[in-house]
Order: C-alpha cells, then structure tokens, then sequence
C-alpha cells in the first residue's frame, strides 16, 4: 500500500503548487472568479467575503507571482492588498 499511496501522491501532485492568498480587511472587495486573468492561473476556490483564495496552479512561485502581478491590472486589487503564502507541504519533490 506505501508504494502505491507514494505512487499515486506523485502521479497527483506532480505540477501543482498551492498557494493560500489572503487579501487585506482595508482592500477593496473583489470576487476573484470574475477577473478571467486570475481564473487563468489554476484552479481557484475563494470564501464567500473573497478575503481567502486559495489556487492550485501549475506555476512555482516567481512565475505564479509575475503572473498575478499581471492579472491583478485588471481589477480594483493590487499587489500591496495581498498576502501570498505558498503551501510547499507534502507537495512531491519539495522535501
């Protein structure tokens, strides 16, 4: 069963880096599936007060940052209003 599990945990998350974004009180409210540039970045979950997101994307984490950086032109949000907290635990490769 250990070689499986590792086998299929591999299989899983081999290209997928998560990231936990949480955006400031003072930030302006801002549904994150609704900006096509932040959907384009992975899969995306967020609260319903859109003040935690969390994404699943296939960048690592100056890429995924550059590109958010980028998508966040489009919207009322900028780069100060957010707090990026890339989640590296468990993830296959990065221990």
């Amino acid at each position: 069963m250990g070689l499986f599990s590792d086998a299929m945990q591999a299989l899983y998350h081999s290209g997928h880096y998560g990231f936990s974004i949480n955006v400031k009180k003072t930030a302006p409210a801002v549904d994150p599936k609704e900006v096509p540039a932040i959907v384009a970045l992975g899969n995306l979950n967020r609260t319903p007060n859109f003040k935690t997101w969390h994404i699943d994307s296939p960048y690592k984490t100056p890429e995924f940052t550059e590109k958010l950086t980028a998508a966040l032109a489009t919207c009322d949000l900028e780069m100060s209003d957010l707090e990026i907290k890339p989640e590296i635990d468990g993830r296959w490769g990065d221990h």
